[in-house]
């Protein structure tokens, strides 16, 4: 608070849910809870008289907004007009406030510990314990903004609060400012990284792409204050600082408490010698993450900043598979929905590719020309493809086809949906069209509701479902996915006029997420990692069903990150995850109940044994428990 006598702050607990709490500065009465909720409040921000409290909170769709709270209870009595008058008296004593002399500040803390305060010169508190407790009914939401607002401040009068808005349109985004009851927005300049409020309140100090500036309240009227410093960098000494840093940061912040039993201090010393010796950005990562490499953990890396490397140009892509002839290259796949498919003049397997815009492959060069090479910068640009086509037998013929090359994450995308098509129909096959499939790309979002799509669209009258989570690389979603699977039913509605006999009808509105009820496989494999792996132990240790496929990577730990001296990031693996018996899931990967080995034969020939083995564990379970 601006008279030092209380301190706000946001404070995680064991669940990792943030809340904010205030306690006088002196430290003489334990902090009180003002939030109290399980969503994260954070960027707590007093009014000058302290009777005010501002903060952001998460708790509507998981999106940012500004809360308000009158800390002290009387304010909510008075009328507009009172308030309005408050608000005024406020704004002109805060212009009037000058800052405290710290020695003054230091004696009156001293005073008020030893008992010693003179009773007359005692500042009454600007609430009660009661009005602090009860707080947390009395929030009022300043905001629903379909985006981000989380970085804010509260105007010494706590009329008004300044928070950077964040959404899809850029014209929206950008500092604004709104009175404590959510009335007169106005959006009075870009996003900037805010500092603080001056002395009177009336400008925001503030950092933006790097400098300095001030805006003026409410007018957004900016100062930009540019500095320029040359500097000498011994890089020794930088290589030597930054990798001390970096290794006290990951001996204060690492999950496990004793660094899995290794003496840190001595495998600092013992890279310290080398990194000092590192001079490029190559260098330090290497010897950086060496270190890091001792504790044998995942979530981990340095990175240092290197030179931007020259112009490169992106490589368009095709949507095909070739093999080499002797003067091109003879298409032997034709990935669907891709450029070669999809264009009015599409390519077709057998075809021939011997010229890209109309100049023949060097096939003689060092290295030897390439689709890729003819490709690179041509994403989206119409390409001339000349192909040499034999049909039914007659003499080839040669073609210019026009097609427009797609990037590589486009292509990726393609074969992934092209993978779970046909995954989907050896499902199909070998169940005789009594077992759904889905897979889970990532433990996202966009991949659950794509999981939620394919839970109707696959597994709607069928007698199971198979959950694949192979080749996916965390996230998470686990316990949304839980949500699905795991919630027993535990009533039925027939409407009028239905059949009373069909007994598995449930509004679907009243559900968090679609429900799954009905038996089911999962598969993982060693590319699952993270949060992949915690859904797999999960699926096992709850007994929904058979874990098939391979070994989990063993690679959880929950991870965050910070920067060095020099902008060199390092990640900060700071949760462990475990089960309920105590095994560090951290290189214990989920070990599956039915064991299939996936060979790269197997991949050549396009078989997938580990699908096939849990279609038939499902079906059999199927059978065995029907009445």
């Amino acid at each position: 608070s601006r008279d030092s006598r209380w301190m706000v702050f946001a404070q995680s607990d064991l669940d990792f849910n943030r809340d904010v709490f205030i306690v006088p500065a002196d430290g003489g009465e334990p902090p009180v809870n003002i939030t109290r909720h399980p969503d994260n409040d954070v960027s707590p921000r007093l009014s000058a008289d302290a009777r005010i409290l501002a903060f952001a909170s998460e708790r509507n769709d998981e999106e940012y907004d500004p809360y308000v709270v009158f800390l002290d209870r009387e304010l909510l009595s008075l009328a507009s007009p009172e308030l309005d008058d408050y608000f005024k008296k406020q704004a002109k004593a805060a212009k009037d406030l000058k800052p405290l002399d710290p020695t003054v500040l230091r004696e009156r803390l001293e005073e008020r510990r030893a008992g010693e305060e003179d009773d007359d010169e005692e500042i009454e508190d600007p609430f009660t314990r009661e009005d602090l407790e009860t707080a947390y009914l009395r929030l009022r939401q300043v905001t629903n903004l379909p985006g981000r607002s989380s970085s804010l401040e509260i105007l010494p009068a706590g009329d008004s609060i300044l928070f950077n808005y964040s959404t899809g349109a850029p014209s929206a985004s950008g500092l604004h400012t709104i009175d404590w009851n959510g009335s007169d927005r106005k959006r009075i300049g870009d996003t900037v990284d805010m500092q603080g409020l001056d002395a009177s309140g009336t400008k925001l100090v503030a950092v933006d792409r790097g400098r300095a500036k001030t805006v003026s309240i409410p007018s957004g009227k900016s100062t930009s204050y540019p500095t320029s410093q040359k500097i000498r960098v011994d890089l020794a000494e930088q290589s030597s600082e930054k990798f001390l840093e970096a290794a006290a940061i990951m001996g204060d912040f690492f999950y496990h408490p004793t660094m899995k039993g290794l003496d840190w201090d001595a495998l600092t010393d013992r890279y310290h010698d080398l990194a000092r010796r590192t001079r490029t950005a190559d260098e330090f990562n290497w010897v950086g993450n060496r270190l890091l490499g001792e504790l044998s953990a995942s979530h981990m890396g340095i990175r240092a900043s290197a030179e931007p490397m020259d112009i490169r140009e992106s490589i368009g892509r095709l949507g095909i598979r070739v093999e080499p002839m002797e003067d091109g290259y003879r298409v032997v796949r034709i990935i669907p929905e891709g450029p070669a498919e999809s264009s009015d003049t599409p390519i077709l397997v057998g075809d021939e590719i011997i010229a890209i815009e109309f100049d023949p492959f060097d096939l003689a060069a060092s290295p030897p020309e390439t689709i890729a090479s003819r490709l690179r910068g041509r994403i989206g640009a119409e390409t001339v493809v000349a192909v040499r086509r034999t049909v039914d037998g007659a003499d080839p013929v040669e073609l210019d086809l026009l097609l427009k090359p797609i990037s590589r994450g486009a292509e990726t995308m393609l074969v992934y949906r092209d993978t779970q098509r046909r995954r989907a129909e050896m499902v199909e096959k070998w169940s005789d069209g009594r077992l759904g499939y889905a897979h889970i790309r990532g433990m996202n979002q966009p991949s659950l509701d794509e999981f939620e799509r394919d839970l109707f669209a696959a597994a709607d009258g069928m007698d199971g479902l198979v959950i694949d989570v192979r080749d996916n690389g965390g996230g998470w979603t686990t316990d949304r996915l839980l949500a699905s699977i795991m919630t027993a039913p535990h009533a039925y509605t027939v409407p009028r006029g239905a059949d009373p006999e069909v007994t598995d009808g449930y509004p679907q509105d009243r559900l968090f997420i679609q429900r799954y009820s009905l038996p089911i496989n999962m598969l993982c494999n060693e590319k699952s990692y993270s949060n992949a792996e915690i859904i797999s132990h999960a699926f096992k240790t709850l007994g929904r069903g058979n874990l098939v496929g391979q070994q989990t990577h063993g690679s959880v730990i929950s991870t965050g990150g910070t920067s060095l001296i020099d902008g060199t990031t390092i990640r900060l693996p700071f949760r462990g995850w475990y089960l309920p018996d105590g095994t560090d899931m951290e290189n214990n990967g989920a070990m599956p109940d039915i064991v299939v080995e996936q060979t790269p034969d197997s991949e050549t020939a396009d078989e997938d044994p580990q699908l096939k083995a849990a279609v038939e564990d499902l079906l059999r379970r199927i059978d065995v428990d029907s009445p």
